[in-house]
């Protein structure tokens, strides 16, 4: 019988992810921060595929967002589509398609059946699969890009990740000894990777080995497994992936990491100098060898669009932002490659407080400045949502969405309470993407659907019975409470700040 995993990692099930910025509203955004026309206009319908989808957590985010988008999710493997169309019937999503299909079936008699689409992600996937399967994404990726279509593409990138390549190959190598569990298999490859590094293997890097016995520790098994224990595990130079996806006529436009297309934030300016005497098409791979990039979030576009001089800071001006955390902890310093960056108190300092109390347009932002300062519009958007601060705001949806986007909200809190997860994603339909909710926003939002008054005494009460009904714990500095009283506690010291912060902001985002 032949093998249909072909050498990647399936008797573990991938983790279930949400990422940000494969949504089509960030791929935007990263796209107008380069002054590149995104692939549809705002609000616009569009159709949105996604190739390796496991779970199908972006996938169903972006559907039950984008009421007006049409979205498509594959993955080879069917227990991860499984899990997804369940997510997807429980939620009432009507505009999501998931499938097993390999990308062999997608680059042949399957594929040519689909549409073409404006978005094409992938999340995860290049760098750990076959040259085989690498050609059938470039010519799925050639028959079904509309011109002007963007494709997100994430992988481990070289050289960053030279001094570890030899640490996989020995996981890879001796996990590979017998037929047990891929998650069993890879604990004792780095057992036994351990016992190599003591015996005098000083090519394997200590403190990477240090990191992934963190992640065992931390139960993330299974992420081990996936990353490392592929057959066909191989970093890429971006070079060398821009060459192979050029044959689809798609070329590189920008970074999802949006700070990284901020050169005087990423490089020195001797290092700056050095890129630019480089050939255009190899600066992002020298770029690499500057940061040390051990992962790339990149954008390619099919027939890039530059947007006019005259016509781009309008259309930035007219982006729309809110923040995404607290008052509290918005910051004007940030972290950036080349150390530490501090946005100007003049105009960033009210404009931060006006993105955590609305959601005002960045004209409206500079409108309003009382000393304006020299930020450009598209400083604004790329600080403030690059640095993860802010996101912006598509468009008030109607009730009936909220109502859409609150079925899917539930039926995924749901889950996670099934899978015992303390962290989630919480999606908006105003801003076509998610936020990051812990334990007590997921009790209080679901208390909220359910009737309950946004009141602290009753939100405490009704919180605690959902606990208990689960058989779920409180954690308090790392520490889990047994005791009733004790959990009563720490639920009156949490609750009322999560209906004083984040019940405002799930409001702005269309999640309530």
């Amino acid at each position: 019988m032949g093998d249909w995993t072909d050498g990647y990692v399936s008797d573990v099930e991938y983790l279930a992810g949400f990422y940000s910025e494969q949504m089509p509203a960030h791929i935007d955004a990263a796209c107008l921060v380069r002054g590149i026309e995104p692939p549809v206009p705002r609000g616009e319908p569009f159709r949105y595929c996604e190739l390796g989808c496991g779970v199908g957590k972006s996938a169903t985010t972006i559907a039950a967002t984008s009421p007006h988008g049409q979205v498509w999710g594959f993955d080879f493997n069917p227990a991860h589509i499984a899990r997804g169309q369940r997510l997807s019937r429980e939620s009432g999503i009507d505009n999501l398609v998931l499938e097993d299909s390999s990308f062999e079936d997608l680059a042949g008699a399957r594929g040519a059946t689909l549409p073409r689409f404006h978005y094409i992600g992938l999340h995860g996937v290049w760098s750990w699969i076959s040259p085989r399967n690498q050609q059938h994404i470039v010519k799925f990726i050639a028959d079904h890009l509309e011109p002007g279509g963007a494709v997100y593409i994430t992988y481990n990138a070289l050289p960053g990740w030279n001094t570890a390549a030899p640490l996989q190959r020995a996981l890879w190598a001796t996990a590979g000894v017998d037929n047990d569990r891929s998650d069993r298999r890879v604990v004792r490859a780095m057992a036994f990777a351990r016992r190599m590094a003591n015996a005098g293997a000083g090519i394997l890097p200590l403190d990477f080995l240090d990191r992934l016995e963190k992640e065992r520790d931390g139960d993330n098994v299974a992420y081990l497994a996936h990353e490392y224990l592929n057959a066909h595990w191989a970093p890429c130079y971006q070079m060398d992936v821009a060459e192979a996806l050029a044959e689809a006529k798609v070329s590189y436009a920008t970074s999802a990491n949006i700070i990284d297309n901020f050169p005087d934030l990423c490089l020195t300016s001797e290092q700056r100098e050095l890129v630019d005497e480089v050939p255009e098409r190899f600066r992002e791979t020298i770029r690499d060898y500057f940061m040390q990039r051990t992962f790339r979030r990149d954008i390619y576009i099919r027939g890039s669009r530059p947007i006019s001089s005259r016509r781009i800071d309008s259309r930035l001006r007219a982006v729309r932002l809110m923040a995404t955390v607290p008052e509290s902890a918005l910051t004007r310093e940030l972290r950036v490659p080349v150390g530490k960056a501090e946005l100007s108190e003049s105009f960033y300092g009210p404009a931060l407080k006006a993105i955590a109390n609305g959601t005002p347009s960045i004209g409206e932002l500079f409108d309003e400045s009382p000393a304006g300062g020299t930020a450009t519009a598209q400083e604004v958007l790329g600080m403030l949502v690059g640095s993860r601060q802010a996101i912006s705001v598509i468009a008030e949806p109607s009730e009936a969405a909220r109502a859409r986007v609150r079925r899917y909200n539930v039926a995924q809190l749901r889950t996670y309470a099934d899978e015992g997860k303390a962290v989630g994603a919480l999606a908006g339909v105003a801003i076509g993407s998610a936020v990051t909710v812990r334990l007590f926003e997921m009790l209080v939002y679901e208390a909220l659907i359910d009737g309950v008054p946004a009141e602290p005494g009753a939100m405490v009460d009704d919180c605690w019975k959902r606990l208990k009904s689960r058989g779920d714990r409180v954690v308090s500095n790392g520490a889990v409470i047994d005791d009733e009283a004790a959990s009563r506690v720490v639920l009156e010291n949490n609750v009322p700040e999560v209906l004083q912060i984040a019940l405002p902001m799930w409001q702005r985002i269309g999640a309530v």
